[in-house]
């Protein structure tokens, strides 16, 4: 290596090093920005006058607001279905004769928030309302991919599948939502058929402007609901109009804290978005250090019934793994036998951010493939609503990592001790 290379190196690091300090002290600044605006933001809410919304106190979350949603759509009135029309031809652009739709239940169908069938096409509403739950990406593929692949297994064609992706603020899915377990994107694929709709710029619009003055006053249900619900979304994006002395006062200081000018909106416009870039990478950092903490609380969690277990459960061999066999995934049960073949009543999270937590009977670390069902444990699985064989599944449904263990302990000791000691 020569001196000039050596020199180049040593240059690298400094710059790399500038940039770190760069970074660290504008994370600072930040903070203390945000500080102030905090008190400012305090101090204005509480002179707010009183306003009640329902769907403010229950706190909505992505699953509410996809029920609320796939309500409004599957409104009908003489086998017309005028809010999902409007939805697909004027706000999603897409040139779809509704016919005979199924505005099937959320979260059905493969997880998906909204699934839409219709005679010849099919819908994909993915629901990014809150913005806390990021893109589902795992080994079975991304989380688009892994809708379009349900679809299709459902006898749809890709041409059939329409995807619409709804965040609260603008902005795409990530590429890799769109690539499945075999590493093929459908992204190019369905440019036509995909659009990105924020609840801030296009939903809650079109919800004001042009579905409420369809209602009929006479139709009070259907219109207060739907008022609630546009309430609410003001509420959200700071739009309501008490609201307002609070926004002039939060926009000066922001532009008295920045230098913005008014007379030069270029520049103003320039700063913000540099602003807006660092507030986003240490929001990035915020999420990425509060799904590392939700890990821990996670596995924190399973250590703590992997002891009641021991407990509860003495004579019965825990089976469980933290992280280890898949990245994604934690588990802890029993191993027990019936009919002179292995089973394990299990307790299981596949998304530690969002707690998706589910339990059942599977043949976790005790078979390496699947036994045909004893008659007695098909019972006991059909009992519990223990129904969707997948995977090492005989059967499981979703429950809580609250109610978890006490629904795994109770299944145990009504269940599988009563038939395994007969």
């Amino acid at each position: 290596m020569d001196n000039l290379e050596i020199k180049q190196i040593k240059n690298a690091l400094v710059f790399c090093n500038s940039l770190e300090n760069e970074n660290r002290e504008n994370f600072k600044y930040l903070l203390g920005f945000l500080t102030d605006f905090s008190s400012i933001y305090d101090k204005e809410k509480s002179q707010l006058p009183y306003h009640i919304n329902l769907i403010d106190e229950l706190h909505a979350d992505e699953n509410a607001h996809s029920r609320i949603f796939a309500k409004l759509l599957r409104y009908e009135v003489n086998y017309k279905y005028l809010f999902l029309e409007k939805f697909l031809k004027d706000v999603c652009k897409f040139n779809l004769r509704v016919e005979k739709p199924n505005v099937e239940k959320v979260d059905s169908c493969g997880r998906i928030d909204i699934p839409i069938f219709d005679k010849s096409y099919a819908v994909v509403i993915e629901n990014k309302v809150t913005n806390k739950a990021t893109d589902q990406n795992t080994e079975k593929g991304g989380q688009l991919a892994r809708y379009i692949e349900t679809i299709q297994n459902q006898g749809r064609k890709s041409e059939e599948i329409f995807v619409i992706y709804t965040p609260k603020y603008s902005r795409d899915p990530s590429d890799d939502c769109w690539i499945n377990k075999s590493g093929y994107s459908y992204k190019d694929e369905f440019k036509s058929r995909f659009c990105s709709l924020s609840y801030r710029d296009d939903i809650y619009p079109w919800l004001k402007n042009d579905i409420l003055p369809e209602i009929a006053e006479g139709n009070k249900y259907l219109r207060s609901a739907t008022e609630q619900y546009i309430d609410h979304l003001e509420g959200m994006f700071s739009l309501r109009s008490e609201n307002e002395k609070m926004n002039m006062e939060l926009q000066d200081f922001i532009k008295k804290e920045l230098g913005l000018q008014d007379d030069k909106p270029e520049e103003a416009k320039e700063i913000l978005s540099e602003k807006e870039i660092e507030l986003n990478n240490a929001l990035n950092q915020i999420q990425l250090l509060k799904n590392k903490y939700q890990k821990q609380i996670v596995i924190h969690q399973f250590e703590r019934w992997e002891k009641s277990l021991q407990t509860d459960f003495p004579t019965l061999v825990i089976v469980g793994d933290k992280f280890t066999r898949n990245e994604n995934i934690i588990n802890l049960g029993v191993k027990f036998s019936f009919e002179n073949k292995n089973f394990a009543a299990i307790i299981e999270c596949n998304n530690y951010v969002n707690e998706n937590v589910y339990f059942g009977i599977g043949r976790h670390f005790v078979s390496e493939t699947k036994h045909e069902l004893p008659n007695a444990l098909q019972s006991i699985l059909n009992a519990n609503e223990l129904v969707k064989p997948v995977d090492f599944w005989y059967g499981w449904k979703y429950t809580s990592l609250r109610d978890a263990y006490s629904e795994l302990k109770v299944f145990i000791d009504k269940y599988i001790l009563t038939i395994t000691q007969d």
